[in-house]
């Protein structure tokens, strides 16, 4: 029996499409046109990247989160099982006074801003070192440890969040009073830092806020036989911890017929929060290339399904037989996003 596979594209149908060249999206992205084209659609909820990859892997979802995070720093942890349910990553942001909230602002990730993050970040392990301990993941990536507290799990992944009102998570973050008062003694710390004062008075922005996830313990079985192709490095080492095979995604071509697969490629959305120095048509050619012309291959070859979830209010379903469906019309970004939005 042929597995079936999940492709894991958030972003894509929130691009920028009048700064794309109609040709292109009419005519260079065949693989994507013919997805939009053929398949069902299915309306989903999941929105953030966490939720989106709890329904891939069949995790349950706690009813009282507004948007239940995956537990990924568990497998960041060099301190073992017995802190799991204690740790959180975390990065460094800028909050955004709005009218009625304060919006999740990235700061840039260059060697300036990378030297001053770590400076307030050291000072920050050293005056709260009663409360946690903190690890370097990678050059903007930490981990928190909390000596006593447990780890709250309600927030997603920062790449969902970047850009958006912080108020409903701050509002969460309130039913956990200890937490709650952390959070803000932090804030306070970092609002007055001599770093983020001289950010300011330079006309940089300041990095006054942390934004945590991956909280939550890891299952301590998973049955499920699924290859995880993705090239995260924080996504790869959860889906390890579960036993999970990862192969590469340029390695999709030789993909086991006879699993179930997931596909996650999350440059689409980095683009878009965190403005990385992609040009967007060289990316969506290659994830054209290199993503959907491999899939769509399996899905004709090994009578495949493949369903493509972008957190978007609708998933697309591709089944082998599609093609049938000859009287559909052609389908691109642009048009499909006119009938979308049309009243």
């Amino acid at each position: 029996m042929s597995g079936n596979l999940d492709l894991v594209l958030p972003g894509l149908f929130d691009l920028p499409l009048s700064e794309l060249a109609p040709e292109l999206l009419a005519e260079k992205l065949p693989g994507l046109n013919r997805i939009l084209r053929q398949a069902n659609t299915m309306p989903n909820q999941a929105f953030t990247i966490d939720s989106v990859l709890r329904q891939v892997l069949d995790l349950p979802t706690p009813q009282e989160s507004l948007a239940p995070g995956l537990p990924l720093a568990q497998s960041c942890a060099p301190s073992g099982i017995e802190k799991a349910s204690r740790s959180l990553l975390f990065q460094a942001v800028h909050l955004q006074p709005d009218l009625h909230s304060a919006i999740i602002v990235p700061i840039q990730k260059n060697s300036d801003n990378l030297d001053d993050i770590t400076i307030i970040i050291n000072d920050l392990k050293d005056l709260f070192k009663v409360d946690f301990d903190i690890d370097v993941v990678a050059d903007d990536l930490f981990l928190m440890t909390l000596n006593e507290l447990e780890a709250p799990t309600h927030y997603p992944h920062i790449l969902s969040v970047l850009g958006k009102p912080a108020n409903p998570f701050i509002q969460q973050s309130r039913d956990n009073l200890r937490w709650y008062k952390l959070l803000n003694e932090i804030q306070m710390f970092m609002h007055q830092h001599p770093v983020n004062q001289e950010r300011v008075r330079s006309g940089r922005l300041p990095a006054n806020s942390l934004w945590f996830w991956g909280g939550g313990v890891l299952p301590q079985q998973y049955a499920r036989n699924l290859a995880w192709c993705c090239d995260d490095p924080i996504l790869n080492r959860f889906a390890e911890s579960l036993g999970l095979k990862t192969p590469k995604l340029g390695e999709l071509a030789d993909l086991d017929a006879s699993i179930d697969a997931v596909c996650i490629d999350l440059r689409l959305l980095e683009l878009l929060k965190t403005g990385v120095a992609t040009e967007l048509d060289q990316l969506l050619l290659d994830i054209e290339a290199s993503l959907l012309t491999p899939l769509l291959n399996i899905v004709d070859k090994k009578r495949r399904r493949l369903r493509l979830r972008a957190g978007f209010e609708f998933d697309f379903e591709l089944t082998p037989v599609a093609g049938l469906k000859f009287w559909r019309r052609p389908r691109n970004l642009m048009t499909w996003d006119q009938e979308f939005r049309t009243p």
